[in-house]
């Protein structure tokens, strides 16, 4: 039941005092475990705090609870309400219990974070007021769902033992230059040239097909469709202005991809991958709008579509229900063997060339790891085809069941591919995600190739080395000083 907010019964409820601020003080330090290139949270004590939003008056707890926070079943809040691990001002609520104004939520939790990349946080700049860092893919920039420790904004805060600030986003599976702030004001300040689009912005992409050579723009409106989800679509009755101008860098015949400059000159969400995919070249990894002929579905069918997609590629923390008939069987099985990775010719530098295939995909995202690791998915070459034991994946807010192999060296198998067990580092008794089983999420299913590489604000601006899926040589001569790239 995450919450990003709290607000006082005794004020007006005008302004949102964040959790980070009223729960620090009561939080253990946490506690890392780095395996095979990922970095884990030891799963610690939890207590997630909101007052009832004015949507739940009169509404029973459980229905909100299972309306609002789908990372647990209707099941598990029940057996929550009755045992006081979720509590309403205290005290102890049947499930029919209805909501009101000033009521206070509390639940109580042992909390599972998924994984995030183990890379070291680079700085790009810093004063006394401003630190510019280039972020890694597949870390979140500050709470939200699962993520509470393993986030940008609380890795750089213990680093540098200083509270800052942010004044625009990226997505999780983006990487590239993040601005933050070491007071309000400065806070205030930048954000406020985000927001009045002051800032000029630089992008990376590789996309599917041949990407115009004269280069294009794009003015469709954009409208979000479902927060919850995070899925933007071009829509010109309701979307908001937004325009994006591209030129493309480079070209490879061999695999129909190109590397284009993006530069956006508003800020909407998803903004890029949007108007990319609109226009026919969706990035070549993104895992929503690349999906095929996704423009023209509905919203509804759409966004059934993505909780499919999302459901099986977003396997950081699909759960295995252990209730199932063959529990007993997974959780005698040694999780501990990992799957060998079966590794491919990388490409040859002498004539470079954009990535030909998947598994060329998938060494990228082995090199976003800062040690050698194991190959966790295998997602390109293992299948199931001595699998057994079928189970039912759920969890996380997906409410559609999908089916599950087991293999006989007690691997599991998903949409095709394999993965291995995430290893219990912590194990509370009275926790219901212990007894879960989640599965290692695949490399290449943590980063899209999308990279802010230069912003320009404040009469500064900052540029970021080119991502690992970038090569220099794909880069002409006339941008190598827009992106800072010697000519040696």
């Amino acid at each position: 039941m995450a919450t990003e907010e709290i607000v006082s019964p005794k004020r007006k409820r005008r302004r949102c005092l964040p959790v980070r601020e009223i729960m620090e003080a009561e939080e253990e330090k946490p506690e890392f475990k780095v395996i095979d290139g990922l970095r884990y949270v030891v799963p610690y004590n939890f207590v997630l705090r909101t007052y009832a939003k004015k949507r739940w008056f009169d509404q029973s707890i459980l229905e909100v609870l299972t309306r609002e926070f789908q990372a647990y079943p209707a099941s598990y809040y029940k057996s929550a309400l009755a045992s006081g691990r979720i509590t309403v001002n205290d005290k102890i609520v049947a499930c029919e219990y209805l909501l009101r104004d000033h009521d206070f939520i509390a639940h109580y939790v042992h909390r599972h974070e998924p994984p995030v990349l183990d890379r070291e946080v680079e700085t790009i700049a810093e004063t006394e007021e401003i630190l510019v860092v280039n972020k890694p893919a597949s870390i979140p920039i500050h709470t939200t769902g699962r993520y509470r420790h393993n986030t940008l904004l609380k890795h750089l805060e213990r680093k540098h033992s200083k509270k800052l600030y942010t004044c625009h986003r990226l997505d999780r599976l983006t990487s590239g230059i993040i601005v933050l702030l070491k007071n309000t004001h400065k806070a205030k300040e930048y954000g406020a040239l985000f927001r009045d689009q002051q800032v000029k912005k630089t992008y990376l992409a590789l996309v599917d097909g041949e990407f115009p050579e004269t280069g294009m723009s794009c003015s469709e409106p954009i409208l979000q469709v479902s927060h919850k989800l995070g899925i933007n679509k071009v829509d010109h009755d309701n979307g908001k202005p937004a325009h994006t101008d591209f030129k493309r860098l480079h070209y490879d015949s061999a695999s129909r991809r190109s590397l284009v400059l993006c530069l956006p000159q508003s800020g909407k969400m998803h903004q890029i991958r949007v108007h990319l995919a609109h226009r026919g070249f969706p990035i070549t990894n993104d895992p929503i709008y690349s999906r095929e002929n996704w423009a023209k579905k509905s919203t509804e069918e759409f966004s059934k579509e993505l909780t499919e997609v999302l459901f099986k590629r977003d396997n950081i923390s699909r759960l295995l229900n252990k209730e199932q008939e063959s529990s007993a069987i997974l959780s005698s099985k040694d999780s501990s063997d990992q799957v060998k990775s079966n590794s491919t010719k990388p490409p040859d530098e002498t004539s470079p060339k954009l990535l030909t295939s998947d598994s060329e995909t998938k060494q990228i995202a082995d090199k976003l790891t800062t040690t050698e690791p194991t190959n966790m998915s295998s997602t390109s070459h293992e299948t199931a085809e001595n699998s057994e034991n079928k189970l039912t994946v759920s969890g996380d807010g997906i409410k559609q069941a999908a089916e599950v192999s087991m293999t006989t060296d007690g691997k599991f198998c998903l949409d095709g591919k394999v993965f291995e067990r995430i290893p219990q580092l912590s194990y509370d008794e009275k926790c219901p995600e212990c007894a879960w089983i989640r599965l290692v999420p695949a490399l290449e299913d943590m980063f899209i190739f999308l990279h802010a590489v230069r912003y320009e604000l404040d009469g500064s601006f900052y540029v970021s080395p080119l991502p690992e899926w970038c090569q220099k040589e794909w880069i002409p001569a006339q941008f190598h000083d827009l992106l800072q790239i010697s000519s040696e």
